[in-house]
C-alpha cells in the first residue's frame, strides 16, 4: 500500500518483508539484493559516532539506471524509505540507516565513462571512487583537484551528497566548484539531467547545485560530469612548527603576499602529531624543534622545476622564522619526500580513529581562531574535563576538526557530550562561523542547524525537499530538523 505522507512531514516507512525483497531482486537480480547481519551492518552505516545504530532494512545494488529508476519507484509503491550509500566515509551520521531502510548502494556503478580533455571534463558513474576518477584525468594530462586522505573509498556521488571538501580548497573549492552535470533520480523515479557539462548555462536555476550538499535527500545521483585542471608547474611542500595558530595565520599572510600561489595550508596539534607518530611505531618528530602547533605548506610556482618553488617557499619560510612567527621548518626535496610530509597530516584522522572520537567539523572567521580555540578548550574542562582535546585542520579555508577523545580506559558520557556540543555550535554560532564545513549535517548536527539556518531559509529548505521527494523516501530524519525519523 502506498504511503501517503509528504516529505514535509517525515516518512519512516516500513521495514522490507520477504515479498518486498522478492519484489527488489526481480529488478536488480537476487544476488543484488541482501538482508544479510553481516550487509546490513557494514552498509548500514558511516564513520560517525553517535547516539544511534546501524538498522538497515536490506541492502540493493543496481547496476544500471534503469535499475535505480525501478528501485526509487517500488520502494514508494511500498512505504520504504531509501538511504543512499557511497563509500560511507562520512561522519555526520548521513548515510545511517536506523529505522530499517533500504540501503540503495552503488558499489556496482563504478565505471568512468568518458574523459574530454578539450573541455576538461569526465563523465562517471557516481560509485566511481574520486581516486578512480583523479586516476583518468591523469592519463590525459589533466587532475581532479578535490583531494582527501579518503579518496580511495570515498565515492563521487557521496562526495556530491555532502559538498566534499578536502585539502585544497583555498586553492580549487570545494566538489561544489567543480560539478558540471548530474543524472539525478528522485521521487517517482524521475530522471532529471542537470547542467549537462556546460561551465555556461544562463536559463534559470542551477537545479544541479541545489542537489550538491543535500546529502541524499532529494534523490539520488546517478552520474556526473566533472569539471578538471591542469596540474601546476612546479610545487613545494613543507611542515613547519608555530606557538600558536595565531603564528600560523601570520604565516599564511605573508604566503598570501609572496610570488607563489598557496594550493594547500594545513595545521595539526602536537597531540595529533603524537598519535601519528605512535600508530607508525615512530618516534622521530619532523622538526628539531617541537612546537604547539604545526602547519602543512603546499605552493604552485610558475617557475619550471620543483626547484624553483623550493626557493621561493624556502624564501618565506626564512623570512617568517625571523619574524618569529616559526619556530621551525622542513622542506621537501623530493616527491618521496612531500608524500612523506603530506602523510603527517592526511593520516591524523586514521590514527585517532581507534579512540572513537567525538567530531565536530567547523568553518570560522580567520581573525576568530585563537579565540575559538582557548573558548573551546575551556568548554572541554567544563563540560567533559576527562576528554582529551585534538585539533587538525584546513587552516587556509577556515575549516577546523575539533576531536574530543575519551579516556582509554572509559567512555564520555552522553549527556555530557549533548552539553558540549550545544556550548560548541552556540560558540561556532557567535564568532561568525558555521557548524559544518564539508562533513554535512547528517543524524549529528540536525538539532542545531537552526543556529545557522533562520527559519525562513528552512521552510525554504523543506519545500526544495517536497519538490524534489513528495513522497519523502530519501534519507529521512536527516539534514532537517523534525525530519522523521524512528
Amino acid at each position: 500500500m502506498r504511503n501517503e505522507r509528504s516529505a514535509e512531514e517525515g516518512h519512516p516507512g516500513r521495514r522490507p518483508g520477504s515479498d518486498d525483497l522478492e519484489a527488489l531482486g526481480a529488478i536488480v537480480g537476487p544476488g543484488a539484493v541482501s538482508a544479510d547481519a553481516g550487509d546490513l551492518a557494514a552498509y548500514g552505516a558511516d564513520r560517525a559516532v553517535g547516539p544511534w545504530s546501524a538498522d538497515a532494512g536490506a541492502v540493493v545494488r543496481p547496476k544500471t539506471l534503469d535499475e535505480v529508476r525501478a528501485v526509487v519507484r517500488c520502494c514508494e509503491r511500498r512505504g520504504l524509505s531509501i538511504v543512499p550509500s557511497g563509500g560511507r566515509t562520512g561522519l555526520v551520521g548521513g548515510a545511517v540507516a536506523s529505522c530499517g531502510e533500504v540501503v540503495v548502494s552503488l558499489d556496482r556503478m563504478r565505471a568512468v565513462l568518458d574523459v574530454d580533455p578539450l573541455a576538461r571534463t569526465v563523465r562517471c558513474e557516481a560509485g566511481a571512487t574520486v581516486a578512480a576518477v583523479d586516476e583518468a584525468a591523469r592519463a590525459h594530462g589533466l587532475f581532479y583537484p578535490v583531494d582527501f586522505a579518503a579518496k580511495g573509498t570515498a565515492q563521487v556521488g557521496g562526495t556530491i551528497a555532502t559538498n566534499a571538501g578536502g585539502v585544497r580548497v583555498v586553492r580549487y573549492g570545494p566538489t561544489r566548484s567543480w560539478v558540471r552535470g548530474l543524472v539525478l533520480v528522485t521521487g517517482g523515479g524521475r530522471v532529471l539531467r542537470l547542467g549537462r557539462g556546460l561551465v555556461k548555462d544562463n536559463t534559470g536555476y542551477a537545479l544541479e547545485q541545489l542537489v550538491v550538499g543535500a546529502e541524499g535527500t532529494l534523490g539520488i545521483v546517478v552520474e556526473a560530469t566533472l569539471g578538471l585542471a591542469v596540474p601546476p608547474r612546479a610545487v613545494a611542500v613543507g611542515v613547519v612548527g608555530a606557538a600558536s595558530v595565531e603564528s600560523l595565520l601570520a604565516l599564511y599572510g605573508r604566503l598570501s603576499g609572496a610570488r607563489c600561489t598557496v594550493s594547500a595550508f594545513e595545521c595539526f596539534d602536537d597531540a595529533c602529531l603524537d598519535a601519528v607518530l605512535r600508530a607508525r611505531g615512530e618516534t622521530r618528530p619532523p622538526l628539531q624543534t617541537t612546537a604547539p602547533m604545526y602547519g602543512l605548506v603546499e605552493i604552485e610556482h610558475d617557475g619550471e622545476s620543483d626547484e624553483a618553488a623550493v626557493d621561493a617557499l624556502t624564501e618565506v619560510l626564512c623570512q617568517a622564522q625571523e619574524a618569529g612567527e616559526i619556530l621551525d621548518a622542513t622542506m621537501a626535496q623530493t616527491p618521496a619526500q612531500a608524500r612523506a610530509l603530506w602523510s603527517l597530516r592526511e593520516s591524523v584522522s586514521e590514527a585517532l580513529h581507534p579512540r572513537r572520537p567525538h567530531k565536530a567539523d567547523v568553518t570560522l572567521p580567520q581573525r576568530a581562531m585563537g579565540d575559538f580555540l582557548a573558548r573551546a578548550r575551556a568548554l572541554v574542562e567544563r563540560h567533559v574535563p576527562e576528554g582529551e582535546l585534538r585539533i587538525f585542520g584546513h587552516l587556509g579555508d577556515g575549516n577546523l576538526h575539533v576531536n574530543l577523545l575519551p579516556p582509554r580506559d572509559g567512555q564520555l558520557a552522553a549527556a555530557a557530550l549533548a552539553a558540549f556540543d550545544e556550548a560548541l555550535y552556540g560558540l561556532v554560532s557567535d564568532l561568525g562561523g558555521s557548524l559544518s564545513a564539508e562533513h554535512g549535517v547528517g543524524l549529528l548536527k540536525r538539532p542545531y542547524l537552526s543556529l545557522r539556518r533562520t527559519p525562513e531559509e528552512l521552510a525554504l529548505m523543506r519545500a526544495i525537499k517536497a519538490a524534489f521527494d513528495p513522497a519523502g523516501v530519501f534519507n529521512p530524519g536527516k539534514l532537517l530538523p523534525d525530519d522523521g525519523g524512528c
